[in-house]
């Protein structure tokens, strides 16, 4: 016997499949609402229970500078920092990260234990762990770390050192040190 296919009607709508949610232990199921547009779901997880409650303080802090903020000076910061706007002057993040967003542009020093690039830096760049340099960045001056990656497309002139990047990262601290602002 052949098997006969039935046509799928046309709907304005897509094919969905129901979600459901279990409710109760007795494992009665029923539908499960939509989620708002743009919002996010968290599945439940039975063993959550088990876990310490999340502490706020242990979270690391990300602070982001928007694309019409322009800075001049220097910045110090006791965690991490996304760069979308304009800075002049120097960035002292000696024991956190940087990135520097596509829109993002630094015109002077960045220090950082770990330093990514995706728009425009001027200047010298030290990272103690590893320095990136993403396809749509554009770097002129000098990179100091113990590893550089270096994406495709990502433009870059003037000179690398890899093998004096310990000495660099010590200089640098001890610069921080000497110029951070009274009660930091």
């Amino acid at each position: 016997m052949l098997a006969t296919h039935r046509p799928i009607p046309a709907t304005s709508r897509p094919f969905q499949v129901p979600c459901v949610a279990r409710t109760d232990r007795a494992q009665s199921l029923r539908p499960m609402p939509r989620p708002a547009a743009g919002s996010h779901v968290v599945p439940f997880d039975s063993t959550a229970e088990s876990r310490p409650p999340f502490d706020r303080a242990t979270a690391e802090a990300v602070t982001s500078i928007g694309p019409s903020v322009i800075i001049k000076g220097e910045l110090h910061a006791s965690e991490h920092v996304i760069i979308n706007g304009r800075m002049e002057g120097t960035v002292d993040l000696p024991e956190h990260g940087v990135a520097i967003g596509v829109k993002g542009c630094v015109d002077g020093r960045v220090f950082a234990k770990s330093v990514t690039i995706l728009g425009t830096v001027k200047g010298t760049v030290t990272a103690e762990e590893r320095t990136e340099l993403r396809h749509t960045s554009h770097v002129e001056g000098r990179l100091v770390a113990a590893r550089i990656v270096m994406d495709g497309g990502a433009f870059f002139r003037g000179p690398i050192d890899t093998s004096r990047a310990d000495i660099a990262t010590r200089v640098a601290r001890y610069r921080t040190r000497r110029e951070e602002p009274p009660g930091a």
